[in-house]
């Protein structure tokens, strides 16, 4: 769905069929919103990247649509995630000394856009491929057709939840006016329909992701368990 079309749904929904309540830029605004929020409630937008790994370096920078880690692969081998306080903890030997090599696991330097492996790649594992897999967020859409310029961007197995966006929009919208009790019980039924959408799209996609991972407190988890068992460290 594009913009266009998804902005006039949104206008039908709060009842400016016109679109001459609000402005464009307030409509746009709100579908980026929507676009967002249900990416990141959903987790429904799989990116993939490669990384040019060098030798002795441990960190990389992280792609800027990055919300969280699915998979990371070097040499088509899968990396076991951890964090930096999981191998603060390790014992009998400080991490960041571990000589380069064969990178084993990786761990997420959110709030610093970066990504670490370890150990560091050494010349031979530099040279190899290295693939992240990640849910992303979308970006601001700049147009109103086209690949810029279409709703969970651009993903055609994902537009039939465009609707849910454009509730979560037009629910959005409904913040520009004066709440009252009529405009409440409006953005609690598009609430809902934005809901319905959005558990939808987790029934269909839960299984999708080879390992599904959840950050909690920083750390990543599986289930209950910190990862990994199996670390730098063993071996």
């Amino acid at each position: 769905m594009d913009r266009t079309t998804a902005r006039s749904l949104v206008a039908s929904k709060i009842e400016d069929p016109d679109q001459t309540k609000f402005t464009a830029t307030q409509y746009n605004t709100a579908l980026d919103i929507a676009n967002q929020q249900f990416c990141i409630d959903g987790r429904a937008l799989i990116e993939s990247t490669s990384v040019t790994l060098v030798a002795g370096q441990a960190e990389y920078t992280l792609p800027t649509d990055f919300l969280v880690m699915i998979m990371a692969r070097a040499n088509g081998i899968k990396l076991n995630p951890t964090t930096k306080y999981e191998l603060s903890f390790q014992a009998g030997q400080d991490w960041t000394t571990l000589p380069n090599g064969q990178p084993s696991t990786i761990y997420m330097d959110e709030q610093n856009g970066k990504f670490g492996v370890v150990p560091a790649p050494d010349g031979t594992n530099a040279a190899l491929p290295f693939t992240l897999d990640y849910i992303g967020i979308p970006t601001a859409m700049s147009a109103d057709t086209g690949s810029s310029g279409t709703l969970l961007n651009n993903v055609t197995i994902l537009q039939y939840y465009a609707m849910g966006v454009v509730s979560w929009a037009a629910r959005e919208m409904l913040t520009y006016v004066p709440q009252t009790a009529e405009i409440d019980a409006k953005r609690r039924a598009l609430f809902e329909d934005y809901q319905r959408y959005f558990n939808q799209l987790v029934e269909t996609y839960n299984n999708m992701v080879d390992e599904p991972l959840r950050m909690r407190g920083g750390q990543v988890w599986q289930d209950t368990q910190l990862l990994p068992q199996d670390n730098a460290f063993s071996g």
